[in-house]
């Protein structure tokens, strides 16, 4: 029976955040420079000194005290996710720093998150560990509801889907080394049966505590040299890595003019390898079985295979095994041209769930830019593999990767401890049609969720203009156009207008320096040129003014490129009373990118006043000021429930969710006021009355039910007299505001 060829499937945004290397462009120059990111457990995770013991059987200790770690992944901008602080505690730093990473693939994909909203977008996140969890867990008495959305794995992927308003399938799965390129197999058989029109695919991984270590010492698979150096006759296991990445995913039918294209998934296949000698052990024929499958969905003739990214742990066995799998495969010796092979686990470590997104990850910038970056670590081949004879050879050197009459054909392997093995090949993408370059000035609006992420932003863009190529006008159109068209708009905002990128890039810097740069008046028209600039200028003007403008009937239109991503501005955010050490990078510290001091202590809020006592305290407030007064406690309670610091401002007309309010929340304030008020409200109250005015005119309602609703005039007259002056301000902020819900 005929194998169905499936459409292919573009990678159109890659997210990432690896050892070493925060975001694309910074892992590819990883790559290409032939540099690894291993380092010293550092001292903030756990005393590797301590714990550390050459005798792998000794109790309680490992035999590797290096691995590739992530800095400050205590931090998180909970401001841009739209998280409280007590709610971002309480979720898994895996969970949160997957919301960035999806946040990011999806800007370098050209697709606002707006856009995404509501679509039939699946999730696929590959998991295993759950140290944030198993923390928490060594104090029964501190645990809390929080938790239940904090840290089970399924919240990996329903997390994002909640964050962004994705309503396709949303999976997290575990299949150990092998789950994130699982999790790339189930997003593609959700693009091709409908399931989702877009899909995210990924891993993550982060080890926060000693425990998974010390097991996988004891399972003998970890490098006592401190290095993974697969293929090598000296490999002797890996060492652990953390990292996330998340790619996008459309079908190749779907795809817009603007789309960049870093490579397509053409085949994916996954197998296990069944009852062998133990359950730990790899077997061949299942891998050569999960390879041929793949090749056969993606129409591919073996012999075609240019490169193929390995598993590659550097464990001998493994390594042996694996090879003469991909050799049966690709059809060994009898092959016109060797199959390059290398592994990214020497520059990162075993990544684990996340281990099969970093290798494709690789091979798609590799397919983009049309390179192979070197393996390393390889100084004499392990004498188990007879590379030649196997038809491969090792990619020890960074080199052209040349064109043929074909597209250029990749593969990705993984194989897993717990037996599972996934293969998928990947072609590279044909370079678009030519669009034209209109000439003209340029607008270039930036935006961000909080005034010093949006300087940052400006400083990242500036950046950009200042590395462009003069005589590419496309380069500049393509940069304007992403910022405009394919990227969200918030709430803090600049826009510059010029007719090169050194001009932009000037007015950047003047409007960093405290100079106005858009908001001169249009100048009187004098040419067509001059009009269009007068209308660009007209326009940057409304949008510096939060109006909402349709860049794409002004924006010439260009093709997706990367721009830098989105500056997190990070606070701690840690159950201070977990048992290991805080994982603030001290230098992470000093660079000024996380505040370890914001939003770490809880705001001064007064503590609740006991069954009855407000309504009590209210009775002696005259009538007229009972609203405001009870507004202010309601802010105060929020505040509490929420620890949101008290430089935060709240609105009398902010959406109580959109602050960070969950089910929990809202059920414990519920249960507050209606202790505090001495009266009955319902268990959907805070759903009910989603803003904060509102919240409190109804607990005003339920208080007071026989009070008229305002008070005679003169009545008014003696209770605004009797007002101090915060009072005052108060209650005239109160009914301004009342009236502008009254105003187009």
């Amino acid at each position: 029976m005929a194998t169905p060829v499936l459409e292919p499937v573009a990678v159109v945004g890659i997210g990432c955040r690896f050892p070493g290397a925060p975001d694309p462009a910074a892992y590819w120059q990883l790559l290409r420079a032939g540099r690894h990111a291993i380092v010293d457990v550092p001292p903030s995770r756990w005393d590797a000194a301590a714990l550390y013991d050459a005798d792998p059987q000794r109790p309680g200790r490992t035999l590797c005290r290096s691995g590739g770690f992530l800095p400050a992944v205590d931090g998180v901008d909970w401001r841009a996710l739209r998280l409280s602080p007590r709610e971002a505690r309480a979720i898994d730093p895996q969970h949160r720093l997957l919301l960035e990473v999806a946040w990011e693939a999806l800007e370098d994909a050209g697709l606002p998150l707006e856009a995404v909203a509501g679509s039939r977008t699946g999730v696929f996140v590959g998991a295993t560990w759950n140290d944030y969890a198993r923390m928490q867990s060594r104090d029964r008495d501190r645990l809390d509801g929080y938790a239940a959305a904090g840290t089970p794995l399924a919240f990996a992927a329903n997390r994002i889907s909640y964050t962004f308003d994705l309503r396709g399938p949303s999976v997290a799965l575990d299949a150990t080394c092998s789950a994130s390129l699982v999790a790339l197999h189930q997003a593609c058989q959700s693009l091709w049966s409908g399931d989702s029109t877009l899909a995210l695919a990924g891993g993550v991984n982060l080890i926060l505590a000693p425990d998974s270590a010390i097991i996988m010492s004891k399972a003998g698979v970890l490098s006592a040299r401190g290095l993974c150096r697969a293929l090598d006759a000296d490999g002797d296991g890996f060492v652990r890595g953390e990292g996330a990445g998340l790619v996008v995913l459309k079908l190749r039918s779907q795809l817009v003019a603007s789309d960049r294209v870093y490579a397509f998934v053409r085949g994916v296949a996954i197998n296990h390898n069944g009852r062998g000698p133990w359950i730990m052990a790899p077997r061949a024929e299942a891998q050569t079985a999960a390879i041929r499958d793949a090749l056969a969905r993606a129409a591919v003739d073996p012999a075609d295979v240019d490169y193929v990214e390995l598993h590659g742990t550097g464990f001998p066995q493994g390594d042996a095994t694996e090879t003469a799998a991909l050799g049966q495969a690709l059809g060994g010796a009898a092959r016109s041209r060797p199959c390059a092979v290398g592994s990214v686990k020497t520059n990162l470590g075993n990544l684990e769930p996340a281990a099969g997104i970093a290798s494709v990850i690789k091979v798609c910038l590799a397919l983009h830019h049309a390179e192979l970056p070197p393996t390393l670590h390889l100084r004499r081949v392990n004498p188990a593999i007879d590379l030649a004879g196997l038809g491969l050879a090792a990619q020890t050197e960074l080199t052209a990767w040349p064109a043929r009459e074909r597209p250029r054909l990749a593969a990705v392997t993984t194989t897993s401890f717990s037996g599972v093995n996934a293969h998928a090949v990947l072609a590279s993408a044909e370079p678009g049609e030519a669009l034209p370059v209109a000439p003209g000035p340029r607008v270039l609006p930036l935006s961000a969720r909080d005034p010093r992420a949006l300087r940052a932003v400006a400083v990242g863009m500036i950046a950009v203009l200042r590395r462009l190529d003069r005589d590419d006008p496309a380069a500049l159109r393509d940069v304007c156009f992403t910022a405009a068209v394919l990227r969200s708009h918030h709430a803090h905002r600049v826009a510059v207008v010029g007719d090169s990128a050194p001009a932009l890039a000037d007015a950047l810097e003047r409007w960093l320096a405290g100079e106005a740069s858009t908001a001169e008046p249009s100048i009187a028209p004098a040419s067509s040129e001059d009009a269009q600039l007068a209308e660009l200028r007209r326009l940057a003007a409304a949008y510096l003014a939060g109006e909402a403008v349709d860049w794409r009937a002004v924006a010439p239109a260009g093709r997706c490129v990367s721009l830098p991503t989105y500056p997190w501005q990070r606070e701690r955010m840690w159950l201070e009373w977990l048992t290991e050490p805080p994982l603030l990078d001290a230098e992470s510290e000093k660079s000024g990118k996380i505040d370890s001091n914001a939003a770490t202590a809880a705001p001064s809020v007064p503590p609740d006043p006991g069954a009855g006592a407000l309504l009590a305290a209210l009775r002696d407030v005259p009538p007229g000021l009972r609203r405001a007064r009870l507004q202010r406690h309601v802010e105060q309670a929020l505040r509490a429930a929420l620890e949101l610091p008290d430089d935060l401002a709240i609105a009398p007309h902010a959406r109580l969710f959109d602050l960070g309010v969950s089910s929990l929340t809202a059920l414990a304030l519920r249960t507050r006021f209606q202790r505090e008020l001495a009266c009955d409200l319902p268990p959907t109250l805070l759903f009910d009355h989603p803003r904060l005015d509102a919240l409190a005119e109804r607990l005003l309602a339920a208080a007071f039910p026989a009070v008229a609703a305002e008070p005679p005039v003169d009545a008014r007259a003696r209770e605004v007299a009797a007002l101090t002056e915060v009072e005052a301000e108060a209650e005239l902020a109160r009914r301004l505001e009342h009236l502008r819900r009254y105003l187009p």
